[in-house]
């Protein structure tokens, strides 16, 4: 099933394609993806949601943003575009605002990754801190 994830990640980022071009907000990556769904949301915005081999349920892998969206081009380097995600106030376009906004209260924050146009989520839960140590009862 990662032929299909492939595919649809090769489609959204070839510069020569008739689809536009967008920037990849990865989640939560995933360790065997068995099963991929792509929805779409407001201003063309597209939410994959993926399952893994032996586990129940769906998770959210990854967002996809038009860079157009963003009022961006393709030849945008990753650091202009991190500003925008990073502070989605620049963002002209009010529905994307909001929903990179929503991510940001999620997630935490969007990181770089290696490849052209791709990001990451600072984490995908919440960890839970733990205290060590002798603790107060009621602390």
């Amino acid at each position: 099933m990662m032929k299909k994830l492939d595919e649809f990640l090769k489609k959204i980022h070839e510069p020569k394609s008739q689809i536009p071009e967008y920037v990849s907000i990865i989640v939560k990556p995933g360790k065997k993806v068995s099963d991929i769904k792509i929805k779409k949301e407001t201003a063309n915005i597209l939410k994959v949601i993926a399952h893994e081999e032996n586990k129940t349920g769906w998770f959210l892998h990854s967002v996809h943003i038009p860079l157009k969206n963003l009022g961006l081009t393709f030849d945008s380097k990753d650091k202009e575009i991190l500003e925008f995600l990073s502070e989605p106030s620049r963002i002209k376009n009010k529905l994307t605002r909001d929903y990179v906004e929503k991510i940001l209260r999620k997630y935490i924050s969007i990181l770089p990754e290696k490849k052209k146009h791709f990001f990451k989520t600072e984490r995908f839960r919440k960890k839970k801190e733990f205290k060590t140590g002798a603790q107060l009862k009621g602390f």
